[in-house]
């Protein structure tokens, strides 16, 4: 917590470069040029990433606080003053919100888990990931030191999206071996050509770490494993 301006503004510009590829055919907000769509876009990943990390704001002086950086007014901080608020804050308010954010996904989680399994097709894996088979196919399976061409979604239990291979227009690869646990060991059950959905239990996410949804959030993807590639070279 101790740099959470830069690093979240660093994630929030680099989250926007990746969706951007398709805002150049579609104004989201019916702006006339490209500018005009990144900047609303920016705008709606900064709200979206404050809402996690801050349980209460002042839009109000948010906005001022901007303005005054690109305007060039006085400010009504300090350079000291500035940091000295932030890490108060961060030491005072954020650790308590965020154990109050992962008991209410833990509490959710659970709830959601255990009727999800109720479902028609639902399987769940002796690692403790649920897994439904969309689409199965026949042939190898991944290793964890292999490289995987994948397609995914991924969502929360409330619905909303938070990443998007096919909004960016272009399959993902990585290393099995390099993503959150649950969702490497999803992929090992998969053949090419499967499409499955996960149900990945806060602990195989992000755990208390950073992720979507914040601290044990439970995660929802739909994958489509196009392709193993060969290991990576050390």
């Amino acid at each position: 917590m101790k740099h959470i301006i830069p690093t979240l503004i660093s994630v929030i510009f680099l989250a926007s470069c990746a969706k951007d590829k398709s805002i150049t055919t579609t104004q989201l907000d019916g702006s006339e040029n490209l500018i005009d769509s990144v900047s609303y876009a920016l705008g709606l990943d900064i709200a979206s990433r404050l809402e996690l990390e801050y349980e209460k704001l002042n839009y109000k002086m948010l906005n001022k606080g901007i303005e005054d950086h690109v305007v060039g007014n006085e400010f009504s901080l300090t350079d000291a003053e500035r940091e000295l608020v932030i890490k108060r804050y961060s030491s005072e308010i954020v650790p308590k919100y965020r154990m109050e954010l992962e008991k209410k996904n833990m509490r959710e989680g659970r709830i959601f888990l255990e009727e999800n399994l109720k479902n028609t097709g639902v399987i769940k894996h002796r690692s403790g990931v649920q897994y439904k088979i969309i689409k199965d196919a026949v042939g190898g399976k991944p290793k964890p030191s292999d490289l995987v061409r994948i397609h995914y979604v991924g969502k929360l239990i409330d619905g909303t999206t938070f990443d998007s291979s096919y909004s960016r227009g272009e399959p993902s690869v990585f290393p099995v071996n390099r993503v959150v646990p649950g969702f490497s060991q999803g992929i090992q059950l998969m053949s090419p050509g499967a499409k499955y959905q996960l149900f990945i239990p806060g602990p195989l996410g992000y755990g208390q770490g950073d992720g979507p949804g914040g601290p044990m959030a439970v995660m929802i993807f739909q994958v489509e494993l196009l392709e193993i590639l060969s290991a990576p070279k050390e």
